[in-house]
């Protein structure tokens, strides 16, 4: 299991915080894998962080050129920690 510090836009991370974003499409340069924790950091229009951060688990990993661009998975998340 690893930790990926990662960041999102805020209108994506308040959907994800409202357990409303079930899903993240990342491109895969981190080799993301069930279980890893993703420790997501809202940013502002202007990409710099707010301060609010909360973590989700992946929970299955879509991993399939027919659907995604290659070289990107569609990472299934559920929430484990907010700090708003």
């Amino acid at each position: 299991m690893t930790t990926h510090e990662l960041k999102i836009k805020s209108e994506h991370f308040m959907d994800v915080v409202k357990d409303m974003k079930k899903a993240e499409i990342r491109y895969n340069d981190r080799n993301y894998q069930v279980g890893d924790i993703l420790k997501l950091h809202e940013i502002d229009q202007d990409g710099n962080r707010t301060g609010n951060q909360c973590g989700v688990i992946v929970s299955h990993i879509l991993d399939d050129t027919d659907y995604l661009r290659d070289g990107y998975v569609m990472l299934s998340i559920n929430i484990k920690f907010k700090s708003i």
